[in-house]
C-alpha cells in the first residue's frame, strides 16, 4: 500500500502524458480527415458542374507519393502559396507539385515523430521521466514545423552563394560571346552551356530564362525573373543596364565590358574583405586555445620549483 501511494504521482503523470499524446494524434487525424473530405467534396462539385466535360478536370496520376498526398491537403490562400512557390524556386525546386510536396512533408514531419514516440513510450519511460518525454515531444513538433522551412532557406542560401561566385565568370563569357558577333539571346544560351559543370545552379536559372524568351516573354521581364530566381542584386543591375542600353541605343558590348569590369572589381573587394577579416576571426581561437597553452608552458617550471621549495 505504501509503495502504491508513493508511486501514484508518477503514474498520474504518465497517464496525463499519454492522454496528451493521444489527444494530439487525434487532433492531427481529425485535421487530415477534414482536409481529405473537403477536397473530395470540391472535386465532386467540380465534376458535377462540368457535366459531360468532366474529363477536362481529370489529372494524370503522376508524381511521387508525397505529391499525391499533398494533393489531398487543404492548402493556404493563393498569396501564401505564391510566397512558398517563390521560395522553393529560389531553392531549386521548380516542379509543378513542389508546393504540395512541401506541405505534405511538413505535415508528416509533425505526425510521424509523435507516432513513433507514442509507440516507444513504454521503453523510453524507463530511462526518462514523463516531463522530459513531453519536452521531447514538444521539441519534435517544433522541429517538424520549422525544419522543412529551415532546410529550404539553407538550400536557397547555398544556391545564391554559388550564383554569386559564378556571376563574374558569366559576365566575362557573355562579353566574349557578344564581341565575337553573337546576339544577346544566343550568347545567353552559349554561356549557360559553358557554365553547366562548374555552376549548375546558375545554368538552371539561365536555361529557365532562355525558355521564357522562347515563349515570347519580354527580355527585361525575363531578366528580372532571372535576378529574382537567383536573388542577386548584380543580376537586377544587369537587367536595368541592358534595358537602358537598348533604350538609349548605346553599344551593348561596351556596356557589358564596363559592367563585367565592375563585377570583377567587386569580387576582388570581397576577397580582400575576407582576407582582412581573417586576423579578427583568429583572435577568439588565439585567446581560447593558444594563449592558455603558452601561459602553462611558461609558468609550469616556476610552479614545479615552488612546489619543491614548499
Amino acid at each position: 500500500m505504501d509503495f502504491f501511494t508513493s508511486s501514484l504521482p508518477i503514474n498520474a503523470t504518465l497517464i496525463v502524458s499519454v492522454c496528451f499524446m493521444g489527444m494530439s494524434l487525434m487532433l492531427c487525424f481529425i485535421a487530415v480527415k477534414n482536409a481529405l473530405q473537403r477536397n473530395a467534396v470540391l472535386d465532386r462539385r467540380i465534376k458535377e458542374s462540368a457535366g459531360d466535360g468532366s474529363e477536362v478536370f481529370e489529372e494524370k496520376k503522376s508524381g511521387n507519393l508525397l505529391e499525391k498526398f499533398g494533393q489531398h491537403l487543404t492548402l493556404p490562400d493563393a498569396e501564401e502559396i505564391s510566397k512558398v512557390r517563390y521560395l522553393l524556386s529560389q531553392a531549386g525546386y521548380f516542379s509543378a507539385g513542389a508546393v504540395k510536396t512541401y506541405f505534405a512533408i511538413r505535415l508528416l514531419a509533425i505526425i510521424i515523430p509523435q507516432f513513433i514516440l507514442l509507440l516507444s513510450w513504454g521503453y523510453l519511460s524507463r530511462e526518462y521521466s514523463p516531463s522530459a518525454l513531453i519536452l521531447g515531444a514538444a521539441f519534435l513538433i517544433l522541429a517538424g514545423l520549422f525544419g522543412p522551412q529551415f532546410w529550404v532557406k539553407k538550400r536557397k542560401t547555398a544556391r545564391t552563394q554559388s550564383c554569386r561566385e559564378g556571376f563574374p565568370d558569366m559576365m566575362d563569357l557573355l562579353v566574349a560571346c557578344i564581341e565575337a558577333g553573337l546576339g544577346l539571346d544566343a550568347a545567353m544560351i552559349r554561356v549557360g552551356n559553358e557554365l553547366g559543370r562548374r555552376y549548375p545552379a546558375l545554368k538552371v536559372a539561365l536555361d529557365l530564362m532562355n525558355l521564357e524568351l522562347r515563349a515570347g516573354r519580354n527580355r527585361h521581364e525575363a531578366l528580372m525573373n532571372f535576378a529574382k530566381r537567383i536573388d542577386l542584386e548584380e543580376a537586377k543591375a544587369l537587367a536595368v543596364m541592358l534595358k537602358q542600353s537598348e533604350e538609349m541605343g548605346s553599344s551593348l558590348g561596351h556596356a557589358l565590358r564596363t559592367f563585367s569590369d565592375d563585377m570583377r572589381a567587386k569580387r576582388m573587394l570581397r576577397a580582400e574583405e575576407k582576407a582582412l577579416a581573417l586576423s579578427a576571426k583568429l583572435t577568439v581561437p588565439l585567446i581560447v586555445f593558444i594563449f592558455p597553452t603558452i601561459m602553462v608552458m611558461l609558468l609550469l617550471p616556476a610552479g614545479i620549483r615552488l612546489a619543491g621549495a614548499f
